[in-house]
């Protein structure tokens, strides 16, 4: 996370965002942009038109070998080695007792040629992870803060990045990748269209020394067009708008997938992984806390940590939560026992010692309008 001196290192943007005049906080061990002008503002640019972002702080590791996709298969709970070259995969690596290490994105590039996305807050701890497991024909590199992420979401993002790409992007589909040339680029760079907002977008992995340029010419050519510098106060309120969960918040060590409600994810009839009989011992058991939406009925905002009450009985915690423009509502995840997780359970936030009324609802609060 901190370089070897304690310090926080910065992205190859840092001064980039500066001259835009981003208030700059900590996080993942960067300095990172948590708003240019307002969240609010950054938020409407990306669920109407497009937002940019530096994602330059997500650790990146390359996967080298033979054996990448049956190794990784048996530290993550999801399918790795039936991908095909240009697929990309959510996934989830899990400690023995089935709490998750990381939730992750598994790129494979070529037969051989892999690239693994992981937390920039969990960079550190999965390099460890990934480092004691490897076996066989596995090879790693570990390129975090070495190469720049940057990030174009929202319903014009295609329309906008195509004039710079010489890939199709319209052809490129959800959850793929792709080498291609990009202006501002010597070599073809990794592009990717996944996302972290509940819109389109796409993703492109920079050399450090090329990403001011791609940036700024990005921005220039574009901010007619409603493309905006966006920070990471945004990006949390559109991705708890759209039910994707945030490490250390609906997942973590302790919180395993299927509380978060990532079920879909894990495949138990795959070869044995590390958490797997926890899991299944979970699911077959059903007691299980769980992750729910939540709206309040009041002006009152939730915040992780509050206290959830269900018929004057303590149920659970707060996890994550925020006023979402997308809905006009206060919302909030919350750790719930399965008594108060059915829609429509009608649950009490304590918010500086008075209890304010809400009501459990299901995720995600927000989807985007189908074309």
């Amino acid at each position: 996370m901190n370089d070897a001196s304690g310090a926080l290192r910065r992205t190859a943007l840092y001064d980039a965002h500066l001259a835009l005049g981003a208030r700059m906080v900590p996080f993942g061990g960067f300095e990172m942009p948590v708003q240019y002008t307002s969240i609010l503002a950054e938020h409407d640019a990306v669920r109407k038109r497009a937002g940019l972002f530096d994602l330059s702080h997500m650790g990146q590791f390359e996967l080298h070998g033979r054996d990448v996709g049956e190794w990784a298969e048996t530290l993550t709970v999801n399918r790795v080695a039936n991908m095909k070259p240009g697929q990309a995969r959510y996934n989830i690596f899990t400690n023995e007792r089935g709490g998750a290490h990381d939730d992750v994105i598994f790129y494979r590039i070529s037969d051989d040629d892999w690239l693994l996305v992981v937390n920039a807050s969990n960079a550190d701890a999965m390099w460890r992870v990934v480092s004691a497991a490897r076996s066989g024909d596995v090879r790693l590199t570990n390129l975090h803060g070495e190469r720049a992420l940057i990030a174009i979401q929202g319903p014009r993002a295609s329309a906008l990045l195509q004039p710079y790409v010489e890939a199709d992007l319209a052809a490129l589909r959800y959850y793929a990748c792709t080498l291609s040339r990009v202006r501002e680029a010597r070599d073809p760079i990794l592009i990717a269209r996944t996302g972290y907002t509940g819109e389109d977008g796409f993703e492109l992995f920079l050399s450090n020394d090329e990403a001011v340029g791609a940036w700024d010419l990005l921005l220039a050519e574009n901010r007619a067009h409603g493309l905006t510098a966006c920070g990471l106060g945004a990006r949390d309120v559109l991705r708890l708008e759209a039910g994707m969960p945030l490490y250390g918040h609906e997942l973590d060590e302790n919180i395993t997938p299927l509380q978060a409600g990532l079920a879909w994810a894990i495949k138990f009839d795959k070869p044995a992984f590390v958490g797997r009989d926890a899991l299944a011992a979970q699911r077959d058991a059903g007691d299980y806390t769980r992750i729910v939406g939540v709206t309040m009925e009041g002006r009152a905002p939730a915040r992780a940590g509050y206290a959830v009450f269900a018929s004057g009985e303590r149920a659970g915690e707060v996890r994550s939560g925020s006023w979402g423009p997308s809905v006009a509502k206060n919302i909030a995840t919350a750790l719930v026992a399965p008594s108060a997780a059915a829609e429509g359970t009608p649950l009490e936030i304590e918010i500086r010692g008075a209890r304010h009324p809400a009501v459990t609802v299901p995720l995600p609060f927000y989807r985007r309008p189908k074309n």
